[in-house]
């Protein structure tokens, strides 16, 4: 009996591992005559802090970009909020390593926090999505994508 109790809150324990800091979240984007155009998904992965605060922040990015068109977005609470992001310390670039430390140190708050890991993931994905649609389109070679790709993820994890 104990092994059986044992094993169940053993895969309890892996269960919850499996979602901590796990989240995603969509809004729909529509047209001025109401109809579906599309969507924006935003979700992360072991992303313990701040993880609401970056979906909100993702989405918003998303939304801003749709809305610049001339379309609506489901969650218009999403434009009501005040990302900006706060200042590094002087003489820094924020990174996902910085950001922790600062967080640690009580230096800035878990929402501030959150809004700073999904910018500079953002600021990442761009670059990324950018090279590899220059790289497909022979805009560059394998060896300036692999130079790119390196130095955007140097400035997002701050390695």
């Amino acid at each position: 009996m104990w092994s059986t109790s044992r094993q169940k809150l053993s895969t309890a324990f892996m269960a919850l591992c499996c979602v901590a800091g796990c989240a995603e979240r969509s809004i729909t984007i529509t047209d001025q005559n109401g109809e579906i155009v599309g969507a924006c998904v935003a979700g992360f992965d072991w992303h313990l802090y701040g993880l609401q605060d970056s979906i909100d922040y993702m989405l918003y990015e998303c939304a801003k970009e749709s809305i610049a068109l001339g379309l609506q977005v489901s969650d218009e609470r999403l434009l009501t909020l005040d990302f900006t992001l706060p200042l590094p310390p002087e003489g820094d670039l924020w990174n996902k390593k910085l950001a922790m430390q600062q967080f640690h140190k009580g230096s800035i708050t878990e929402k501030e926090l959150g809004y700073v890991l999904a910018a500079i993931e953002h600021e990442y994905q761009t670059t990324v999505f950018s090279a590899e649609s220059d790289l497909a389109n022979g805009k560059i070679t394998q060896d300036e994508f692999d130079i790119m790709v390196k130095s955007a993820t140097l400035k997002w994890l701050g390695e």
